[in-house]
């Protein structure tokens, strides 16, 4: 009879090393603390100084030490995620700096004010793919090829999509489209990766525009819901999840 494995650590991601894109922001802050309670080691990125000042605050104050301490667990960077040198950069500095890299959470993005689609102009088009499927790309990318180059057995790539890349969003046109894409590049690496030990899975949350009588749950997501399934992800808990999806959404997408 085979014996069933022993209990995963609480910290399941202790000796494990995290890359956060878009790490300034509410699920990418939040995203990171977990992961640090978790045990790991961050690389985090963010475009913004502020927004990555605001995260080092935080962080440290998590872990009750000082900045310079601090810099032991985590390496900020600032950063364009659609740039392909800074890209690069980035995750070939993770690596330097602690020795390997586990999972890569590719969570940079934005979203647009509802407009139809006659008043969405190509500019709008350009720079939400630029930002949400190129940045995706680039990470992907270049996360994939330090993973499969440090020897350590794959990892773990997970891409921050939303409910609109599952189904129709009226007035979002091209961030739907983006999300959607999102899925395409992550089925895709799965397959290709897999063999690499490296999986590849999305994430869908759920935004604002959710009524509420529409959750089954009866409440909109918190970012601590998406905190908690991106941590999953990362760990061992899930090593034999690849190319999938999963909703963080309370129920309101039914299939």
């Amino acid at each position: 009879m085979e014996t069933l494995p022993a209990p995963l650590p609480a910290q399941r991601l202790l000796g494990k090393t995290v890359l956060i894109t878009g790490a300034g922001g509410t699920i990418g802050l939040e995203t990171a603390t977990r992961m640090l309670q978790e045990g790991a080691n961050l690389s985090l990125v963010d475009i913004s100084i502020e927004a990555m000042n605001r995260a080092m605050n935080k962080l440290s104050e998590v872990l009750g030490q000082q900045v310079d301490d601090v810099s032991l667990r985590i390496l900020p960077t600032i950063a364009d995620c659609t740039d392909e040198a800074d890209v690069e950069a980035f995750t070939d500095n993770t690596f330097q700096r602690f020795g390997r890299l586990d999972c890569a959470f590719l969570n940079a993005g934005r979203s647009y004010s509802s407009r139809s689609i006659f008043d969405t102009k190509v500019e709008d088009y350009d720079e939400l793919m630029r930002i949400n499927v190129r940045s995706a790309f680039l990470g992907l990318k270049h996360s994939a090829h330090v993973m499969r180059d440090a020897g350590h057995g794959g990892g773990s790539i997970v891409l921050t999509s939303s409910t609109a890349g599952l189904r129709a969003a009226p007035g979002l046109v091209v961030y739907s489209g983006a999300k959607f894409a999102l899925r395409g590049l992550a089925l895709t690496a799965a397959a290709e990766l897999g063999l690499l030990g490296i999986r590849v899975n999305t994430i869908h949350p759920s935004g604002i525009e959710e009524l509420r009588r529409a959750m089954p749950l009866g409440r909109f997501a918190k970012v601590d819901d998406v905190a908690g399934v991106a941590a999953f992800l990362a760990s061992d808990d899930a090593k034999f999840l690849t190319g999938g999806f999963i909703k963080i959404d309370g129920g309101c997408v039914s299939f």
